[in-house]
């Protein structure tokens, strides 16, 4: 109608450095993980993120720091709630395996970069051995926790702490090369659920199979990894 005002056009807000930032950060670890080192740029992570190659570095210094960052959050990822807490050392490691298998279902792309060189290649000799760090801190663990169970007599199965960790470990690399071939990471949960059973049963012996603890699978309260699926489903 004539004399009416067109209406205002709301200014978008800008973004908080502190939300922007974790945009890049996120945004780069995908492209680390399914891109490699040659595609990440700051052209496609400010395509990726909806700003300009030149916005990138008015949150972060270069290209270094942003690995820096990548790095920082994987730790985030991969230790939030660590240590596990149970007074039975195979219960805990159970809790450990849980989570693990969790995370690779809710952040497949720390799963690729743990397992590939792309990280290495993008940032420094520096920040390739960090990540070495976080697997030999998992190592650690699960190590400690089978030398806590055969110390007291609970490591009843075949073989000792040594052999146990390789089992443990190597089935969680497994579990994440495994999420790389199905877009139902419900797959990945009930596989999940039926090697821990083997692990633990193997880990215990025949007693294990007789007076199972809570472990993946185990339990009637629900798990950590039905809860990181929960959330990813809604």
């Amino acid at each position: 109608m004539p004399g009416m005002k067109p209406p205002r056009v709301r200014k978008q807000e800008r973004k908080t450095t502190d939300v922007r930032q974790v945009e890049i950060v996120d945004a780069a670890m995908r492209i680390i993980a399914s891109k490699g080192s040659r595609r990440f740029t700051a052209e496609l992570l400010g395509a990726k993120v909806g700003v300009t190659a030149g916005a990138i570095f008015r949150h972060f210094k270069n290209m270094d720091a942003i690995v820096e960052a990548v790095v920082g959050r994987i730790e985030e990822i991969l230790f939030e709630g660590f240590p596990a807490e149970a007074a039975d050392p195979i219960e805990r490691l159970g809790i450990f395996f849980q989570h693990r298998v969790g995370t690779i279902v809710s952040h497949p792309h720390v799963s690729r970069i743990l397992l590939s060189d792309h990280l290495a290649q993008a940032g420094s000799r520096v920040q390739a051995i960090r990540l070495e760090e976080f697997k030999q801190r998992s190592r650690e663990f699960v190590f400690a926790c089978l030398r806590e169970a055969e110390e007291s007599g609970l490591l009843r199965g075949e073989g000792g702490p040594e052999e146990g960790t390789v089992l443990v470990m190597g089935s969680i690399f497994a579990l994440a090369h495994f999420t790389t071939r199905v877009s139902d990471p419900r797959e990945v949960e009930q596989l999940a659920s039926r090697v821990w059973s083997v692990i633990e049963s193997t880990l215990r012996g025949r007693r294990g199979a007789e007076n199972p603890v809570h472990g993946l699978g185990r339990s009637s309260r629900p798990s950590l990894l039905d809860t990181k699926l929960e959330r990813k489903a809604k």
